[in-house]
């Protein structure tokens, strides 16, 4: 593009030569039309008022001497004289030069006749000749010099364009455009800079998630292959050394179990699950997820309890379910014996959606940490998440499920008095996945 940028000039140079040039030709003959029409329309003026006072003197008794002696006064026009239908006098006919004009004044029993030879000057042809040319080039110049501010204008912006293009390409994210140049290439410097930074934002995060991932693997995979080494090389020798070593492997086994097992789970519904619509009973949906929860509940000294009202829509259940499992999840594991979770569903009437809500009674969340709660591996506290199971990746599940559903997620929560995760789903025509963002309410 570049190139036939810069060959742009030189093809409006080309053009402003042909319009020169025909300016130039027209220019020309139009001039040399006005001339000879303006040099004819003078000289038969002239001829006219030669011939009128040549008659008045015939009239006067002018003979044929003094005729002759105004025929040398005019030595380039021929005077004949004609009286009672004979020529009494005619000058010498002038064959040297083309005949220009003829002009004819009565008198008395006849006429003069006076036939002008005069060539017409070429003066003001030349002179138009000369205005025509100046013109073409003034018009030339301003045309190679509004293309070579063009083709500037256009070629700057253009070539950080295509070098920042080039850059992201190669993966370095850094590039940059710039807002400089005329409106349109300002409003596209800015959204390939947005978009070099929501690249750039991705690629952080991809790799922070990735460091995330393998230290989270690290930790059960170094203490089962510490406790497998010392159960080999003979480290441990009774029973109950044996016992504790084989509780830890089947407990980090089973920690990173669930680790895969959710990554895989957030790696399908961001690239590979579709949504499949049906009509979902949201008041029975969470009648089932409290059952399913109701063991782990009890184990952890929590109550649970469900107060939903009849409400359905259509979406797609699985996902409905891992976003309320993931909230029930979090609310019983942080929620200290004695506390309470409830699961609430309704309907609301404006804008349409049904909303479905987990309020427990446990720590709650500071307020510095509600904006990244749904980032990938982020904790709130490290160790005690570590200590309750959880793998960190339950709140970007929940989040990736929710823009798939069209969904939004929102939350209240007040550390030392607990927390509400609640679900936001549209009633009315099936939406398209959309992205969203959690909001602290």
């Amino acid at each position: 593009m570049l190139s036939r940028l810069a060959s742009l000039r030189v093809w409006l140079l080309a053009a402003m030569l042909a319009t020169a040039v025909l300016t130039l030709v027209a220019g020309n003959v139009i001039t040399s039309q006005l001339s000879a029409a303006s040099e004819e329309a003078a000289d038969r003026a002239k001829a006219q008022a030669a011939a009128r006072a040549i008659a008045s003197q015939v009239q006067g008794g002018a003979d044929a001497d003094d005729l002759r002696a105004l025929q040398q006064v005019l030595p380039s026009d021929q005077i004949i004289v004609t009286r009672n239908g004979t020529t009494v006098f005619a000058g010498p006919a002038l064959t040297a030069e083309p005949l220009e004009l003829t002009v004819t004044v009565p008198l008395p029993g006849g006429h003069v006749e006076l036939r002008d030879h005069h060539a017409a000057p070429s003066g003001g042809l030349a002179q138009g000749t000369l205005i025509a040319a100046v013109i073409a080039l003034m018009v030339i110049a301003e045309a190679w010099v509004a293309a070579t501010v063009l083709v500037r204008t256009v070629r700057r912006p253009v070539g950080r364009a295509i070098e920042a293009a080039g850059r992201l390409a190669g993966g370095d994210f850094s590039a940059r455009m710039g807002t400089s140049g005329p409106e349109e290439f300002a409003r596209l410097g800015q959204a390939v800079d947005a978009m070099a930074a929501q690249l750039q934002h991705a690629d952080t995060e991809q790799k922070r998630f990735l460091a995330d991932l393998v230290h989270e693997i690290a930790t059960p995979v170094s203490a089962i292959t510490g406790f497998a080494v010392a159960l080999t090389d003979g480290s441990i020798q009774t029973p109950a050394e044996r016992a504790e070593a084989a509780d830890i492997v089947l407990h980090e086994t089973g920690r990173l179990q669930r680790l895969l097992d959710d990554v895989r789970q957030l790696n399908r519904l961001e690239l590979t699950d579709s949504v499949r619509r049906e009509h979902v009973d949201i008041s029975a949906r969470c009648e089932q997820t409290a059952q399913r929860f109701r063991l782990a509940a009890r184990d952890a000294g929590v109550t649970i309890t469900v107060r939903a009202a009849r409400a359905g829509l259509d979406a797609d259940p699985r996902l409905i379910d891992a976003v309320v499992d993931n909230f029930v999840s979090n609310a019983i594991r942080y929620t200290p014996a004695g506390g309470k979770v409830e699961i609430r569903a309704a309907r609301r009437r404006r804008p349409p959606a049904v909303v479905i809500a987990v309020r427990d009674t446990g720590t709650g969340i500071a307020p510095e940490h509600l904006e990244r709660i749904f980032d990938r591996l982020y904790r709130t506290d490290d160790a005690r998440d570590r200590a309750s199971g959880g793998s960190g990746l339950g709140l970007a599940i929940a989040r990736s499920a929710a823009q798939s559903l069209g969904a939004r997620i929102e939350v209240n929560s007040q550390p030392g008095t607990g927390s509400e995760f609640r679900l936001i789903l549209p009633a009315g025509a099936p939406a398209p996945a959309m992205t969203s963002q959690p909001g602290s309410a």
